[in-house]
């Protein structure tokens, strides 16, 4: 797991949001081996893909506010993650390549976020057996296993740690 990078004091100690999204998906990984109702099958890689995201968005802000002075906490909903990324590596005067590699892959799961979002994940949670399934968890079901999102998340925060140090 990757290290747990922590910017801002609670109860004494440091928190890192992504790195608590990070654990639940490790928690979620597990949860779909002990299940094999619906509910994991389609809801918990949802799930770990949201969560993905979210670690991906705590490191890039932790990141971003380490490497670049006038750096402000940004409300992902507005800035977009390739603007985000672009902006570190711009500070640490690094080139930036969306379509390749890790960022490609990150970029893509991030526009599945986005089309996920227009569904309650509960409606999928909270669903009988047999009942219809949005295609958009299938698809995430079928081309995002936790297994594969979450190593996409590591592998993206790992090269966000490394390149700020």
């Amino acid at each position: 797991m990757t290290e747990t990078f922590l910017p801002t004091p609670l109860f004494g100690h440091f928190q890192n949001p992504g790195y608590e999204f990070l654990l639940g998906i490790y928690w979620m990984k597990e949860a779909q081996v002990i299940g094999s109702s619906e509910k994991t099958r389609y809801y918990l890689p949802a799930k770990a893909l949201l969560s993905a995201c979210n670690a991906i968005d705590g490191y890039v802000d932790i990141v971003g506010s380490k490497v670049d002075p006038q750096w402000e906490p940004i409300d992902e909903e507005t800035v977009p993650l390739k603007e985000r990324l672009t902006g570190i590596y711009q500070s640490l005067n690094l080139p930036f390549d969306s379509n390749q590699g890790i960022w490609r892959d990150v970029l893509l799961m991030f526009r599945l976020r986005e089309n996920l979002s227009r569904f309650a994940l509960s409606s999928v949670y909270d669903a009988k057996e047999g009942t219809v399934v949005p295609p958009i968890f299938k698809v995430v079901s079928q081309s995002y296993p936790i297994r594969r999102t979450h190593a996409i998340a590591e592998e993206a925060i790992e090269l966000l740690l490394s390149i700020s140090k």
